[in-house]
């Protein structure tokens, strides 16, 4: 097993082959560290993920000096409780905006159930163009010019068909639905 020194000096002469070693060291310890902080396996693979991307993009251990065993798990640490952070912030604005505007949380019940089963009929109410611009941007993340680009129309015109899909939803879904579902499309952006 290369060492982190023979590593680091194989990244510096800008060896082939040396990120991969880089890679195939260290990614499944710090997936495993990462997750431990996390106790979330999608979250802690998307942080190491983008720490390589980070370390490749950013060229920043061809000149690094120090301990990198010490270093890229302390980038992984730091990212962790970044991402703690944030989601922590997300939760507490999410509470608060359920609770000051009555909305709760659906769940499998059969309540739950029947209002999604109303939202995905009224949802389909919307006309053809209408509906499809609102399926591409909200179960897609298409962009709006995404959008205009694949159907071959103006970015105005597909803002003007989302304008229409949340005014008929908003007319025909009872508020507390409507606003979840905006709550919903705004956590997406």
């Amino acid at each position: 097993m290369n060492s982190s020194e023979t590593i680091l000096d194989l990244l510096k002469k800008d060896e082939s082959g040396a990120f991969r070693l880089l890679f195939d060291r260290y990614y499944d310890n710090l997936l495993l560290y990462c997750y431990h902080i996390l106790n979330d396996l999608e979250a802690a693979e998307d942080i190491v993920q983008d720490c390589f991307v980070y370390l490749w993009n950013s060229k920043r251990l061809h000149s690094f000096s120090g301990d990198l065993d010490r270093f890229i798990f302390k980038m992984i640490k730091n990212r962790s409780f970044l991402f703690l952070k944030e989601y922590k912030k997300r939760y507490e604005i999410q509470t608060s905006f359920s609770l000051e505007n009555d909305i709760y949380h659906y769940d499998d019940t059969e309540k739950g159930t029947e209002e999604i089963e109303i939202l995905y009929n009224t949802i389909d109410k919307l006309p053809g163009k209408c509906r499809k611009v609102f399926l591409m941007a909200c179960l897609n993340d298409k962009s709006y010019q995404e959008i205009a680009d694949e159907l071959g129309t103006s970015i105005n015109t597909v803002k003007t068909q989302m304008k229409t899909a949340l005014k008929f939803l908003r007319e025909n879904l009872h508020e507390e639905l409507f606003l979840t579902l905006l709550l919903f499309l705004t956590k997406k952006v």
